[in-house]
């Protein structure tokens, strides 16, 4: 029984209240997604939910998998990411209009979830075409490189008629964000093989494109057509792991996903620039 399930059990509530808390967590969402720009008051988010706040905290972590603290700083970088791919974008603008006074925390926040610098991010349309990322996923394919030991063996499932990329991901965090610690790129469900973070908790992400994305869609905010997450909790780190992750379409509970996914895959493939690693 997960945590959301015991509390419920121990409150002495019906099984419904499961979606009570998820339409109550999602009200919350809402009001983050349109208040970017104001300080996170969880008191105000307690009473937007309708619970207490320790319960606001419990609940919004079950739902999705990470703080509303953290939450509301991957909605804020999402929409930087957005602002940054305008031409004529500054980034101190940028920094100020999604709510952070400092621009040394948001460039440590936007490296730390996105996996680049604002400055980088901001330049990648310019130094990043399709035919890269086409050119990338296909050395990554024929590399077949060697999975460092210790392997996490496990299996994607999706619907039928589903078609794209999909990638694949473990992150040392219990949530994903910034570089993957391990991951891969397939191009149908089935069995996947990465190397496993030797962590009593970590976190596991599959995320499918659509064949048909435009590349720019990919930069700003990866058009994800279906996704799959594992949070690993309380592990030995030397327990036997064979997980399935069955593709769902995004559900609103979902923290956006940040990652620079086209400048990652070519820098983890061989052959692609050195310059590509370096920051900007």
């Amino acid at each position: 029984m997960n945590a959301l399930s015991t509390l419920i059990s121990t409150a002495g509530h019906r099984s419904e209240t499961v979606e009570a808390y998820r339409t109550s967590i999602e009200r919350v969402i809402q009001h983050m997604k349109t208040h970017l720009e104001e300080p996170l008051n969880l008191e105000e988010l307690a009473q937007i939910a309708a619970i207490s706040k320790f319960h606001l905290v419990r609940v919004f972590d079950e739902l999705t998998g990470t703080t509303p603290h953290h939450f509301l700083a991957c909605l804020r970088v999402q929409r930087a990411k957005e602002l940054l791919l305008k031409p004529d974008a500054a980034i101190t603008d940028v920094c100020i209009e999604v709510g952070y006074t400092s621009l040394g925390t948001f460039s440590t926040t936007f490296r730390t979830l996105v996996g680049i610098s604002p400055l980088k991010f901001h330049s990648m349309p310019k130094r990043f075409t399709v035919t890269d990322f086409a050119l990338a996923v296909r050395r990554f394919l024929a590399a077949r490189l060697p999975v460092p030991e210790p392997v996490l063996t496990g299996i994607v499932e999706a619907p039928a008629k589903r078609h794209g990329f999909i990638f694949v991901g473990a992150f040392n965090d219990g949530v994903p964000q910034g570089a993957p610690f391990s991951g891969t790129v397939m191009l149908k469900p089935g069995a996947f093989r990465i190397t496993r973070p030797m962590l009593s908790e970590f976190h596991l992400m599959a995320v499918l494109i659509p064949f048909t994305a435009r590349l720019n869609a990919m930069i700003a905010s990866l058009p994800v057509g279906l996704v799959a997450s594992m949070r690993l909790r309380d592990l030995p780190p030397g327990a036997p792991l064979k997980p399935r992750l069955q593709l769902r379409p995004l559900r609103a509970t979902d923290p956006p996903i940040l990652l620079a996914l086209p400048p990652l895959l070519r820098q983890n493939t061989p052959g692609a620039p050195d310059s590509d690693r370096a920051e900007t």
